[in-house]
């Protein structure tokens, strides 16, 4: 009897884990995400893009082609003029009293720049790639998510294939759900080609 009754919640057990999450197939890649959370269609112009909608609406983007972007090569410092301020957003306005920056009158002069980037990055593998994962060093503030250089192809022959998926703004236990999302991404025909 007891074994009946361990077996019988290890079932339960197991049948509650599988429904707060799904895969979600997009064809050239899958990933596992909270069950809450859903798939969302854009239409690309030159390469293959969209993205997830999240439980709290935040929208997460991915970006499949030759020229997919590395956001933490554009990291612009927290530094700001008159101009800058005004082109920040609302919520970016909101969030920026928390976060580590400088305001100033002209971005000229003796500013040490590098003391307000915006991201971290770390290089670490994934299924069969390498893969930079980017975070914003201030909380909420900038992108979360991650960048594959190459899934196919070559400089050489002016075919890379590159992997861009982002998240901005986001809250911390989104941006915890988003990173352990981007864990289970599995590119199965990308890596069959790469082992070739």
């Amino acid at each position: 009897m007891k074994k009946v009754l361990s077996i019988l919640i290890f079932l339960i057990f197991c049948s509650c884990n599988k429904s707060e999450f799904k895969t979600i197939d997009f064809g050239s890649f899958e990933i596992t995400v909270p069950s809450n959370w859903n798939e969302y269609e854009i239409k690309g112009i030159d390469s293959y893009v969209g993205g997830i909608i999240t439980d709290t609406n935040d929208t997460l983007i991915f970006d499949l082609g030759w020229y997919s972007p590395d956001v933490s090569e554009n990291d612009f410092p927290m530094v700001f003029d008159s101009y800058g301020l005004s082109e920040l957003s609302q919520k970016e306005r909101e969030i920026l009293p928390t976060t580590n920056h400088l305001i100033v009158d002209t971005l000229s002069g003796d500013i040490e720049f590098e003391k307000y980037l915006r991201y971290k990055s770390e290089l670490d593998s994934l299924d069969c790639f390498e893969v930079k994962f980017i975070t914003p060093r201030n909380k909420g503030f900038g992108a979360t998510g991650i960048y594959i250089d190459s899934l196919k192809g070559s400089d050489e022959n002016h075919d890379k294939v590159r992997f861009g998926f982002y998240g901005n703004h986001l809250s911390d236990s989104t941006q915890i759900k988003f990173l352990n999302a981007i864990r289970t991404l599995r590119f199965e025909k990308y890596c069959l080609q790469h082992n070739l």
